[in-house]
């Protein structure tokens, strides 16, 4: 009887203890829960708001590259054009023009123009040959009274004919800027997209005839595209454009969809940037968004609150059951080491994700700042290039004129010599800033590799030696840019070895890649030199022997066929073998 009386009294006593310490524990699980997904997606937000923002910083550095380029680009086509004489004949032509803004066509009455004593009308020459240089778009208009009229043009219509005969209408503010004698910079339509320009007054007799025009189109979307789909925000977040009107220009799954669903437009009608829920294909998005004005696009960005937070929801539910078996002292101690680990965890996470948009915004200032110095690197190449012209022809004009015994013609080679070494470092700095697109071949790399060797003198004192490690010698390459890489290369190893050694090129590949190992027996690069290897007008040869470009041309012509370049070397004899092994994987398939 006794023992049946403390039973139940002991579970009185337990029963409220039992329903405090559940409901203590309901409490601080909720509480927990609630405040970790609460603090996660704030969280979540601010990423999202930053990746909207450095995406943001990108298209903004690249509109500025962009103006700074037709700027050099304008002054280098003036150059050309004023290069030659213009010639405007007392001769009337009767052609055919289109409005570039409405389509309408009419006839107008143009002047007779020569330039280079060739016709102007429809000439593809002087268009073709700054493209050339400067790449982009150029026109020379003639003025009619309907506006300015495209004479000479590489500018492509619909239907990828050259946009000869339409002209921009009166009421266009390029126009106004021009008829006032100012240079026009900035967004264009240029006949139906919109572009980067720079318009410039043709002035004869001091009356406006003409104008001289440049551009570089605005938004290359293509490029947009392998940028942005690299770039991953948690575990079901990602980056996206899209347009006032809803239209999806880049997005991993709607692209070309119009979203004209009021609760996605709404939200940024009434803000250029925010963050607000937006309900697609049955799935609550968090989205972030920022209106980029000088391109007229929308920068957004989302999430799938679920998909982040589901994992956080899991181990809060988990550990809730567990505790309610357990003591509340080792409960609570419990609890205490849980929750830890799990914040610790969570800041670790928040951690990798801060250094990574860190790591992210560092490549991007790299990236405009090689940008920028590819562009003064251009500007001061097609600065001197004309000079240096001047100077090489007389100086060789001279050269020709004096007999061998005259005192003066070592001097004169001597200006031969130099002048002939400025033109080669101004090829390398417009080599450096240019940036040609690739145009693959099937090139079989032992042959590839023959001729390379063959173009490259090598002294009587080095070996060379070619080892293949693989049966499938084909690969697709630049033939042009991939020869200068190696030749490159191939040289510098020769430099390295004053003495003779061996340069040894090695191939190795399996299915997807090829591997292409360059090593010589010379003196090895140091150490603290290996991270600076790359960067431009950086050398260790001595003053007249080097430019600093090679390498950085090598890295830009490697990365645009989507491969990687590794340097191994030794310069320390008392630590091995001294030396330098250039390690190179490309893709076989372009």
């Amino acid at each position: 009887m006794f023992n049946k009386k403390i039973v139940p009294i002991k579970l009185r006593l337990l029963l409220p203890v039992g329903f405090i310490i559940i409901a203590v524990i309901s409490i601080i699980t909720s509480w927990f829960i609630y405040t970790s997904i609460k603090t996660f997606n704030a969280q979540m937000e601010k990423n999202l708001e930053l990746e909207v923002r450095t995406i943001s910083k990108m298209f903004e550095r690249e509109s500025i590259l962009k103006l700074k380029n037709v700027q050099t680009n304008l002054k280098v086509a003036n150059q050309l054009f004023y290069d030659y004489p213009l010639e405007i004949l007392n001769q009337n032509i009767i052609i055919d023009v289109e409005n570039q803004k409405t389509g309408q066509k009419h006839k107008a009455s143009i002047k007779r123009w020569k330039h280079n004593n060739s016709d102007l009308y429809g000439s593809t020459y002087f268009v073709d040959k700054t493209q050339e240089l400067i790449g982009g778009t150029i026109s020379v208009f003639q003025k009619i009274d309907s506006g300015f009229v495209r004479v000479a043009t590489n500018v492509k219509k619909a239907d990828g004919s050259r946009a000869v005969g339409t002209y921009i209408p009166n009421n266009s503010p390029v126009v106004e800027s021009i008829i006032k004698g100012q240079t026009y910079y900035g967004r264009a339509i240029v006949v139906n997209e919109w572009y980067t320009t720079a318009y410039e007054p043709i002035v004869v007799d001091n009356d406006i005839v003409g104008i001289v025009y440049v551009g570089d189109k605005e938004k290359d979307l293509a490029e947009l595209k392998k940028i942005l789909y690299t770039l991953k925000i948690g575990k079901s977040g990602y980056p996206f454009i899209f347009d006032k009107t809803g239209y999806q220009l880049i997005h991993p799954t709607h692209e070309g969809e119009t979203w004209s669903d009021s609760s996605f437009l709404n939200p940024i009608r009434k803000a250029n940037q925010g963050i607000f829920y937006y309900q697609l294909d049955d799935r609550d998005k968090t989205i972030a968004f920022t209106y980029f004005e000088k391109f007229e696009l929308y920068i957004g960005a989302s999430i799938i609150s679920k998909i982040e937070n589901k994992e956080l929801i899991n181990d809060a539910i988990i550990g809730a059951s567990v505790v309610g078996l357990i003591a509340i002292l080792f409960l609570l101690g419990f609890i205490y080491y849980f929750t830890t680990e799990r914040i610790y965890k969570f800041i670790k996470m928040l951690q990798v994700s801060n250094k990574k948009l860190a790591d992210a915004e560092l490549a991007l200032k790299q990236s405009e700042k090689l940008a920028t110095m590819g562009q003064i690197s251009a500007g001061i190449a097609h600065e001197l290039n004309n000079p240096l012209g001047v100077i090489t022809m007389y100086s060789n004009i001279i050269l020709d004129e004096l007999k061998e015994d005259d005192p003066h013609i070592k001097d004169v080679k001597l200006i031969v010599e130099q002048a002939d070494r400025c033109k080669g470092i101004v090829s390398g700095l417009l080599n450096f800033a240019r940036k040609n697109k690739v145009k693959p071949q099937e090139v079989n790399i032992k042959e590839f590799i023959q001729r390379s060797l063959e173009s490259v003198v090598i002294p009587l004192n080095i070996n060379t030696q070619v080892v293949i490690h693989t049966h499938d010698l084909i690969i697709m390459i630049d033939r042009d840019q991939m020869m200068q890489v190696f030749t490159n290369l191939e040289k510098n190893a020769c430099e390295a070895m004053p003495q003779g050694g061996e340069l040894i090129i090695e191939v190795n590949g399996d299915d997807k890649n090829m591997v292409i190992k360059i090593s010589d027996t010379g003196i090895g690069i140091a150490e603290e030199n290996l991270d600076k290897l790359f960067t431009p007008f950086f050398t260790t040869k001595e003053i007249g022997k080097g430019t600093g470009l090679g390498l950085p041309l090598v890295y830009g012509i490697i990365k645009m066929h989507r491969g990687k370049i590794d340097v191994n070397s030794n310069a320390d004899s008392a630590a091995g073998k001294t030396g330098t092994t250039f390690i190179l994987t490309l893709p076989r398939v372009f």
